[in-house]
């Protein structure tokens, strides 16, 4: 498959969502394209910057669907999308006017299974997150605080963790290496505060 991509130091992951401000002439156009046809586009992922502000992409990314339009305050263009599944580039073109082309390899969604009574504490630190950060909890309006998939994807998209490290967990089939580093992360700390 084919996408235009958009390169962002974030990870987005299936049914995560991000709103965009879109300015560059390319992405209007990338934009413009997207909505002619079911395709969307690919949000590419960048490495940390070096000391010159540039870094390279990697090869995962994730495909994306616009779910809404909005004008800005400034009154630039603003869309939020949504993953929906991850890709692996093959090849990638850039055209006259900048816009990366990238012929993609689709990979399979995650397969959804219900959170074990273990890793429930991670259900329960992510919704003090969405209590925190509002615009998070906007963003997921049907949250599936039991799914473990869903749980599991949107941690790796909030956790401040090195981008090669999410970028290894997101290569794997399922989600349960990923689960389990992060149950490592997160349950020491919430065992620490039972005991007092």
């Amino acid at each position: 498959m084919r996408l235009a991509l958009l390169p962002l130091t974030l990870h987005l992951l299936p049914e995560g969502r991000v709103p965009l401000r879109i300015f560059e002439p390319k992405y209007v156009r990338m934009v413009a394209e997207a909505g002619k046809d079911d395709r969307g586009f690919g949000i590419g992922m960048l490495e940390e910057p070096d000391d010159g502000g540039k870094g390279d992409l990697y090869m995962l990314g994730a495909r994306v669907k616009i779910v809404d339009f909005y004008t800005l305050d400034d009154g630039l263009l603003g869309i939020t999308v949504e993953a929906t599944e991850r890709f692996r580039i093959r090849r990638l073109e850039q055209e006259a006017d900048g816009l990366l082309q990238a012929e993609v390899d689709l990979l399979d969604n995650w397969r959804s299974r219900s959170l074990a009574p273990v890793e429930q504490v991670l259900a329960d630190k992510l919704q003090e997150v969405f209590v925190e950060y509002p615009e998070l909890a906007d963003l997921h309006p049907d949250p599936r605080w039991q799914d473990a998939t869903w749980v599991t994807q949107r941690w790796l998209e909030v956790l401040p963790i090195k981008n090669d490290y999410t970028q290894l967990l997101m290569s794997e089939p399922s989600c349960h290496r990923a689960l389990t580093f992060l149950l490592s992360m997160i349950t020491p700390e919430s065992r620490r505060g039972q005991r007092h």
